[in-house]
């Protein structure tokens, strides 16, 4: 039984991948203590002990607040982290981005003998200039590039979240040979249960669209609002569900408002990964409107993945990565950025229920080919590589 810390800036309850991974580790007999942001669930939880730093999450437009919130979440978990090492140390020190260098407040560890794993969950170069856009987003991406370098070259091993994910990390210069893909796949246990396909047939009165997780500019809502509008005299059956939080919530709410759609789009606060599966069964269709730039085009969003998980129809944008994954035979495609192509999708999907039915399999089949019990075994390579277990090491080293 190995001994494991996980550090991540992260709400336990909301996030699933770092959530899965933890579980993951007590379900195979390892001790796994989770340093994470102020959340309801902790303590021991399903064999993880919970460690909740009291401090939220900052969700805002200001870089300095980001770097300032990192700062105090990493040190107390620098601080947390050297205690109980003290005590008992650890075998290995996982850290979840964002940011990259969150890696460096687990360097001391090594000290005690603690081997570290960087599992980088975004690309945090593309992110920050995305976010800050022009001269000062421009020197914050060289920056972060710089940054992100030194951090894997700090870790033991590397994970990536997707096969183009881990080709964009090696450009960037990391060693190939650290790298592993663990693909962010729901746990079938939790999202296996699809909906009932008969319903998918039924004409109904409401036709309910969801998109849920963190609710930031980068993914367009304001597309999808933009394309509802022009949907709404022809087909007022049609509503959407925003299911989640971030800092451009007041600023989609508002846009709501002014397009008139306070009946047509519904928010909801984020529940917890456990309820989620049965709030998307009672949707009709999953949506992923995102743009199309540096950030979205190496995104697989987790969301999609969610919505194939569980058997619910999915409208996506046309990306690069999605496309990785998917074809046009499990996913209906538009145009990203394209409000009147969105608005065509919904309504092909509204109009077709064997169309949903057919995208529902076909999707599902590509969740069931990278489902997690593959990508769990992928996981526990990575842990072994480091550990020196005997199973562990390079073979199938990557999950695709």
């Amino acid at each position: 039984m190995a001994r494991i810390l996980m550090i991540a800036y992260t709400q336990y309850v909301h996030d699933g991948r770092v959530k899965r991974h933890a579980q993951a580790l007590a379900e195979r007999g390892d001790h796994i203590d989770v340093i994470c942001l102020d959340n309801p669930q902790t303590g021991a939880q399903n064999g993880v002990n919970v460690i909740a730093v009291p401090m939220p999450q900052y969700r805002g437009g200001k870089s300095v607040s980001y770097l300032g919130s990192y700062l105090r979440f990493f040190a107390a978990a620098f601080a947390i982290a050297v205690k109980r090492s003290r005590q008992q140390p650890y075998d290995l020190a996982i850290v979840c981005t964002m940011p990259d260098a969150a890696v460096f407040c687990a360097l001391p560890l090594r000290v005690f003998g603690t081997k570290i794993l960087l599992d980088i969950h975004d690309t945090m170069p593309e992110l920050y200039r995305e976010k800050f856009p022009g001269r000062r987003g421009a020197i914050g991406e060289r920056c972060l590039r710089v940054t992100e370098r030194i951090s894997t070259w700090c870790a033991d091993r590397v994970l990536a979240v997707h096969e183009p994910h881990r080709r964009r990390l090696e450009l960037a210069g990391v060693n190939p040979d650290k790298i592993f893909v663990v693909l962010n796949t729901p746990d079938q246990r939790l999202f296996g249960s699809i909906r009932n396909a008969a319903s998918m047939h039924k004409q109904t009165d409401e036709f309910t669209i969801i998109c849920h997780g963190t609710i930031a500019r980068r993914l367009s809502l304001d597309v999808a609002f933009e394309a509802l509008r022009l949907l709404k005299a022809r087909l007022p059956q049609v509503k959407l569900l925003v299911l989640g939080a971030g800092d451009y919530l007041s600023e989609c709410r508002a846009l709501a408002s002014r397009l008139n759609l306070e009946e047509t789009v519904q928010f909801r606060p984020p529940v917890a990964l456990e309820q989620l599966p049965e709030v998307l069964r009672q949707a009709s269709v999953g949506l992923v409107p995102n743009r199309a730039n540096s950030v979205t085009d190496l995104m697989l969003p987790v969301k999609l993945l969610e919505y194939a998980a569980v058997g619910l129809p999915v409208i996506a944008a046309r990306l690069k990565t999605i496309e990785h994954y998917f074809d046009d035979s499990a996913i209906r495609f538009f145009r990203p950025g394209d409000a009147a192509d969105l608005a065509a999708a919904i309504e092909d999907l509204y109009s077709s229920p064997e169309r949903r039915l057919a995208l529902a399999r076909n999707a599902r089949r590509v969740i069931d080919r990278l489902s997690w019990q593959t990508q769990r075994e992928t996981y526990y390579s990575a842990i072994d590589s480091i550990l020196g277990h005997p199973h562990g090491g390079n073979l199938d080293r990557v999950a695709m």
